[in-house]
């Protein structure tokens, strides 16, 4: 063995005992100096390489389309977005990276004092600091950058928030987090909590850097909002600081957009011809000189773009100078001339899909303006194949595109019918063409009344049907629409006509006697209005146990909303209300006839399974449960049966989910993924859950997952429901449900959530406590940046389970359904109408009060974090200060030493 191998043995040993003495379990100056030099030169500089390399090949790679707005960044949220998200993307593997940094190198543990160091503020404030490993905090924001690019802004949000609160002692860590925290609220719309944190970043003097940053998020940030004006001053800005040169030029053409928006043409010219003196590529040059060519007015900007149309070296981008000639002509309301300018740049469009789309679309909206539906639904269904779901006109067009899909073979069978009326045909086609046409202008009639809301298409419809096929059996419902029309538009003569027409032609019908209701004028004219007030009406007197006013009311519904689509509501109402009375009979045949005639309604769904419970041997309480608070849909209680358990597997050591289930309201979807999102970043970093909601109609239900067993999500839960910050976190109680992806997806598959309740009790439910009981939501003072540690209360639950007895699955769901004022009184409470709406009245007083006081709260919170933040602010100046006098010092003593040792 040579000296060179001895000398790597021994170089390798040091090594090794080096590391080992360096675990995160010691906080002395050498491990963490050790732990940051690993975090720093190790895995922290290959991932930030990673993402800068990553984020530039976003930028790169990306085609903008000029003919419509740029965005500010190339992977930016799209507003409407339809496409649902999943977790991650191109940025995977810098999450990746520093979550290793933080599960390998990050030091929590409090080290030991030093008794020759000064017990000064300034130690004391280090000694109390969550973190000691002087370079993980790079670590927590690459990891927020990172989620935020891949567009997973509420992990972004999570993370960065915890980094708030983990490095409150650091104000430049706080301010460059709190900086993409206002960028990823603006991605999501969420404006207010952006412009919360904008304010108290402006109150700050920034680093340079930092300053920067703040510019240009902040202009992203007016521009999700339409501020364009306001915006400007910080874009230009943020172009002159832009050391990438794509998205200089981008910016730069994104500028020229919003003056030519705000009709400032010189600013708009002279925006785009800075892109004329960069080494500016000549398809982003040709669509400036594009833009500044319609920026003339009229004849001027037609002549300028024909002219550069005969340029050849322009022969490639004829599409999209058409298509800008077709645009000036539409701005001038010349149709015909638009038409023929976008269907030449259809032609000769040589651009990408999404370009081609946008002049399909631009035809399609002219064909539509003028009823030319069958060109306009060609066009939309070409461009349908080639938008991308997330642009801003997908949700238009595809609902355009679908409607005139169903409304063309209509307009096709009539013009047959039109055609073989000038032909010699036989009379048997004739008759088959004439049916056809018939059945093809009722339809007509009802997408164009109905969908389009073209009720002049309408109205010539169903008067050509009448004059056409003065015999047809649809005269009747054909009388009741255009009734229904004139009596909306005010003509009372052409409504008294049709009603004329009703009471003598079918004296007999529904639409006849509901006729002899002596409001009928004021009901027809108020429809949706009426018939909610009746339908509210008839659920509180269901409430309150007034069986003969629901079955009252029932009666009156079918005799003036017989098709109107509360009727299913109505009707299940007056089943649940004979169920209460004891009439189980009648009660059992209304339920059927509901669901035979609204298989697919959820009244429908509602019925078949009481349907199918009973014809399983169950039994229905005549008492059933009032409705829930989400949909206002009823939940009979069922007798439990052992048939259930047949649907699901007790197995509990197979993977597992954690549901939080809750009412379906949008704003509580965003506020609980938030909460459950921080939750796990503050307390799992090495194991990952991912959070997504699942279809569990008609609740709202976040599925946590994986869990390698229904013991572990037990855990899970337990720990979830005593962290206060996360009760801090909802407004509103959730329900907690553990459940195997096999049960899950018998669920799914449609069987009923009670069931799985009842077999969660009887066969699984082992857990400490009550584990179906809700997890309620807590208030608190508010608190300046300087956290503390929160110490975990028990859980707020509600108790399910009385003494000797338990509870059915359906009283179980009652945590979920109606938690209502107990101002509208209880089942056996009797009130006057009088009284209701007095009670109404003084909820909706104090609803406005405490919602005037919370507001009035938020302001005293801004306030007081505001000044937290001024304060923080002063003594980190104070400290600098400080540190700038204790280093001139030391630098004098050094000179003084090095003048005494040249002395002797």
């Amino acid at each position: 063995m040579g000296k060179y191998d001895v000398k790597y043995i021994v170089v390798g040993l040091i090594l090794s005992l080096l590391a080992s003495g360096c675990s995160t379990r010691r906080n002395t100056p050498g491990t963490r100096a050790w732990h940051e030099l690993n975090t720093r030169y190790n895995i922290y500089f290959n991932a930030e390489t990673d993402y800068n390399e990553t984020l530039e090949s976003v930028f790169e790679n990306y085609r903008d389309n000029y003919q419509a707005w740029l965005p500010m960044y190339p992977n930016s949220a799209v507003s409407n977005d339809t496409v649902i998200k999943m977790p991650g993307g191109p940025f995977d593997q810098v999450v990746e990276k520093m979550t290793k940094a933080i599960r390998e190198h990050s030091i929590t543990v409090k080290p030991r004092r030093d008794p020759s160091r000064p017990n000064t503020q300034e130690y004391r404030d280090w000694l109390r600091q969550e973190e000691y490993n002087p370079f993980i905090d790079r670590a927590w924001l690459l990891m927020g950058k990172a989620h935020l690019q891949n567009r997973d802004y509420i992990e972004a949000v999570s993370v960065l928030a915890h980094t708030v609160q983990r490095f409150a002692h650091d104000i430049d860590v706080v301010s460059e987090a709190e900086i993409w925290m206002m960028r990823a609220y603006a991605e999501m719309g969420w404006f207010a909590e952006a412009e919360s944190l904008a304010t108290a970043l402006k109150l700050r003097k920034l680093p340079v850097e930092l300053g920067e940053r703040f510019t240009e998020f902040y202009a992203f940030l007016l521009l999700k909002q339409k501020s364009y004006r306001e915006a400007l001053p910080f874009l230009e800005q943020a172009i002159r600081n832009e050391k990438n040169r794509k998205q200089r030029r981008r910016l730069t053409f994104l500028v020229g957009q919003i003056y030519a928006y705000l009709g400032d043409s010189e600013h708009a010219y002279n925006a785009f011809e800075q892109l004329a003196g960069w080494d500016t590529p000549y398809e982003e040059l040709i669509n400036a000189r594009i833009a500044q060519a319609r920026l003339a007015t009229g004849g001027r900007a037609v002549d300028a773009l024909l002219k550069m149309a005969e340029k050849k070296r322009n022969s490639a981008f004829l599409g999209q100078i058409h298509a800008a000639i077709g645009a000036v002509h539409l701005s001038q309301n010349n149709l015909d001339k638009a038409i023929e300018s976008f269907l030449i740049a259809e032609k000769e469009s040589m651009g990408d899909a999404a370009e081609k789309a946008q002049i399909e679309v631009a035809l399609g909206d002219i064909y539509f303006s003028r009823n030319a539906f069958v060109q306009a639904e060609s066009r939309y269904s070409q461009a349908l194949g080639k938008l991308p779901e997330q642009h801003e006109s997908y949700l238009r067009v595809k609902f355009r595109a679908d409607l005139l899909g169903e409304l063309v073979p209509h307009l096709a069978a009539v013009a047959v019918w039109d055609s073989i009326r000038q032909q010699p045909v036989t009379q048997e086609i004739r008759e088959m063409a004439a049916d056809k046409a018939e059945a093809a202008l009722f339809r007509i009639g009802d997408i164009a009344a109905g969908r389009l809301g073209n009720i002049d298409y309408a109205v010539e419809a169903y008067s050509r049907l009448l004059s056409e096929f003065p015999e047809s059996t649809r005269r009747r419902e054909i009388y009741s629409r255009l009734l229904l029309i004139f009596l909306m538009r005010g003509d009372q003569e052409m409504a008294r006509n049709f009603k004329e027409k009703i009471v003598s032609e079918f004296p007999e019908s529904e639409y006849a006697l509901a006729m002899e209701d002596p409001d009928y004028d004021y009901v027809i004219r108020n429809y949706a209005k009426v018939q909610d007030s009746l339908y509210q009406d008839t659920y509180l007197a269901y409430r309150e146990g007034r069986t003969e006013t629901v079955q009252r009311n029932f009666e009156r519904a079918k005799r003036l909303f017989f098709n109107g689509h509360l009727m299913p509501k109505f009707t299940l109402l007056s089943a649940l209300s004979r169920g209460q009375s004891g009439d189980l009979e009648e009660s059992t045949a209304l339920l059927q006839e509901l669901a035979q005639k609204q298989p697919e309604s959820g009244e429908g769904a509602y019925a078949r399974q009481i349907v199918t419970g009973l014809s399983e041997g169950r039994a229905m309480v005549a008492t059933a449960l009032p409705f829930t608070e989400i949909e206002q849909r009823p939940s009979p209680v069922m007798i439990n049966s052992q048939a259930d358990s047949v649907y699901f597997d007790s197995n509990k050591d197979l993977t597992h989910s954690l549901l939080l289930l809750s009412p379906s309201i949008p704003s509580r979807r965003d506020e609980l993924l938030f909460a459950v999102s921080d939750f796990n970043f503050s307390n799992f970093q090495v194991r990952t859950f991912r959070s997504d909601f699942t279809s569990l109609p008609p609740y709202d239900a976040l599925q946590v997952k994986p869990f390698q067993s229904f013991a572990e999500a037990g855990r899970y839960l337990a720990k979830l429901a005593a962290d206060t910050v996360f009760r801090q976190n909802i407004t509103a109680g959730i329900v907690p449900l553990i459940i195997s992806d096999q049960n899950l997806a018998a669920l799914q598959s449609g069987k009923p959530l009670a069931a799985y309740l009842d077999f969660f009790r009887d066969q699984l439910d082992d857990l400490p406590g009550d584990s179906l009981g809700s997890i309620e939501p807590i208030s608190v003072e508010w608190k300046s940046v300087e956290t503390e540690k929160n110490v975990p209360l028990n859980p707020v639950t509600t108790d399910l389970r009385d003494s000797d007895e338990r509870l059915s699955a359906e009283q179980l769901r009652a945590v979920l359904e109606a938690k209502e004022k107990e101002a509208l009184g209880q089942v056996d409470k009797r009130v006057s109408k009088g009284e209701r709406e007095r009670l109404l009245k003084e909820r909706e007083r104090l609803r406005k009060k405490e919602i005037k006081e919370r507001e009035k709260e938020l302001k005293l919170r801004l306030k007081a974090r505001e000044e937290a933040l001024k304060q923080l602010e002063r003594e980190r100046r104070q400290k600098l200060k400080m540190e700038e006098r204790l280093r001139k010092e030391k630098q004098l003593e050094r000179e003084r030493i090095l003048k005494q040792q040249k002395r002797k």
